[in-house]
Order: C-alpha cells, then sequence, then structure tokens
C-alpha cells in the first residue's frame, strides 16, 4: 500500500481576521457590562461600609447614655492631648473591631513618610481616591472639591493628622458625620447650632481650633438621642472628604450648586458633569442611594441653600424634624 499523506490546511488571513474582528466586537459588548458590573459591586460595597459605620455610631451612642460624640475638637491641655477624631475613637473603643486599620505603626511618626494604608478599612469608599496617592486630591488636612463630582470629594480626612502621628494613631475616613463647625462663640455659626433655637443644628458637632471650654460645655450644642425625631430621615453619615462639607459658598465652577463638598462618587454623572450618586447613611441604620442633583437646587431668600427643601426623605439639621 502506499504511504497515505495527510494535508492540513490552516487558517487563512482572511479567516483569522474575520475571527479577530468577532473577539472586539465581543469585546466592545462586555466591556461596559463589566465596568457598570464593578462600578455596582462599588457601590454596594460602600453602602455595607456605611451600614457598618452607623452601627458602630449607634452603639457608641447606647453605651454613652444617648451622647453623641463629636466630629473632632483639636488638641486641648486638660481634655484631649492628642485631640478629637470620631473615626479613631469607633475604632479605639472597638465599635470597629479593625485595629490594622491605624495607618501609624508606632508614636512620633512622621505623618508626610509613614503612613501605612490598610485596604481593608471600612472607613475607605471602594470608588475614593487610593490611598497612597501623592495629591492634593488626597490631602488629609481636607482639600475638598468645588462640586460633588469633583476629585477633591473623593480623598480621605484624618483630623488632627499631626497630632495622630504623634500618638501613634490614626485613621483615614473617606466618610463624614453630618456636622457643622462650632465656633464663634456668642453668636454666628455656634448661634445657629444651638438647640433647640438654632436654624442649623446638625446632630454633630465639629470644634474646631477656636473652640473654647465654655464652647465644648455650651448646653446648646450637645447633642443625644432624645433629639433624634426621625431616624429613617435625619442624615448620620455621607460620603465626602472634608469634616466641613456643607458650609460653604456656591461652586466658582457652578452656579447655584451650594452643596460643593458633598462627594458624587458612583454611577453616571449629569450632563453638565457636577453631578452623580451618593450613599447617605441615617439614624436608623438604613443606607441610601441618592442623585446630589436633588440638593444642588441654588439660595432661596436669604439662606446660603435651602436646608431641607431638597428632598422629603432627608433631613439635615435637627430643627427640621416634624412629628
Amino acid at each position: 500500500m502506499g504511504e497515505r499523506t495527510s494535508h492540513r490546511r490552516g487558517f487563512t488571513l482572511v479567516e483569522l481576521l474575520v475571527v479577530i474582528g468577532i473577539i472586539a466586537v465581543l469585546i466592545g459588548i462586555l466591556l461596559p457590562t463589566l465596568r457598570n458590573a464593578r462600578r455596582q459591586a462599588a457601590v454596594v460595597q460602600c453602602s455595607s461600609n456605611m451600614k457598618q459605620i452607623a452601627a458602630a455610631l449607634m452603639m457608641y451612642i447606647q453605651e454613652n447614655r444617648g451622647k453623641h460624640p463629636p466630629t473632632g475638637m483639636p488638641a486641648m491641655t486638660g481634655v484631649y492631648k492628642y485631640g478629637w477624631w470620631w473615626a479613631n475613637e469607633l475604632v479605639r473603643q472597638n465599635y470597629i473591631k479593625n485595629p490594622s486599620i491605624n495607618v501609624y505603626r508606632k508614636p512620633m511618626s512622621n505623618k508626610d513618610t509613614d503612613k501605612r494604608f490598610n485596604r481593608t478599612n471600612v472607613f475607605r469608599c471602594p470608588e475614593g481616591i487610593e490611598e497612597d496617592v501623592s495629591s492634593a486630591l488626597a490631602d488629609p488636612n481636607f482639600a475638598g472639591g468645588d462640586y460633588p463630582t469633583h476629585g477633591g470629594n473623593n480623598g480621605f480626612a484624618i483630623l488632627n493628622d499631626s497630632k495622630c502621628a504623634e500618638e501613634g494613631f490614626g485613621i483615614p475616613s473617606w466618610y463624614q458625620l453630618n456636622s457643622r463647625v462650632a465656633n464663634n462663640s456668642g453668636g454666628g455659626i455656634i448661634g445657629d447650632m444651638k438647640w433647640p433655637s438654632g436654624k442649623r443644628n446638625s446632630p454633630f458637632a465639629w470644634f474646631n481650633s477656636s473652640t473654647t471650654n465654655a464652647d465644648l460645655s455650651d448646653p446648646g450644642i450637645q447633642r443625644h438621642s432624645g433629639q433624634v425625631k426621625k431616624g429613617s430621615e435625619l442624615i448620620m453619615v455621607v460620603e465626602a472628604s472634608n469634616p466641613n462639607w456643607y458650609d460653604q459658598a456656591s461652586s466658582d465652577k457652578y452656579s447655584g450648586l451650594y452643596l460643593r463638598r458633598l462627594g458624587a462618587r458612583h454611577g453616571r454623572k449629569s450632563r453638565n458633569g457636577a453631578n452623580a450618586f451618593t450613599n447617605m447613611a441615617f439614624f436608623d441604620g438604613h443606607v441610601a442611594l441618592f442623585n446630589t442633583e436633588l440638593f444642588n437646587v441654588g439660595p432661596v431668600g436669604n439662606e446660603k441653600w435651602p436646608a431641607d427643601k431638597f428632598n422629603k426623605e432627608t433631613i439635615f439639621w435637627l430643627a427640621k424634624q416634624r412629628g
């Protein structure tokens, strides 16, 4: 018998190009879907983080006789040697059980070179700026943004960072409490904050560098659970990089946009690029996703921005609660 020969036919150039074209089309179809799925997973993870933080805050409040923690305060002789930062205290006091998210390993650290980040940090938004980005957009001194989708709203904050480095204990947070700055004793902002007469009495207070002992002991700015009447509507935690995230003038780029430091980190941007979606945690523990366009509607009368005229499901001030 003669020897049989086999002829194996390879792919022609045209066939290879057709296959490559089909693969390219499939990739083009699948990539947006995968990208959307990844972003949706980030929204869910962010919501889960905020639920854990809200639960920890409620535990703190319950175990401290209903008293709300301050957002922060500077180092004060005889009060707090290294100052106060709400994220630090939730971890230090074991309401958030993950001490490894402390960025400092020893006292007398250098705040610029000694930070070591842990990406399991529950205070880290998955769509926030990466911890180790060397940029003003990730400035722990609260760079802040000009409008909700601005990159400056995607960074983290560590209040009293120099003192945290000195102590060797600092927790970065991509989330902020619903608080205002308590200063200018005798009037101004602190007058607006007083309960029950103040028109902008937020559920948490931030005592800044101009704080006095009289401010700390003023009963009008002491916050407690008895002041929370509508936990399902009163905002507790938001996405922001600056503790002073809503007491601001109008955006430089977008006239009439006043919540310039509220972070819109999720979903599709608005047509003008200024807004997108943000998670908010409430005093009953639930977290909801909102379009920041609902909250940027411009001034009314003498108000910088119309607090609590944004959305029927959200309340910013204690005084705006009804029932």
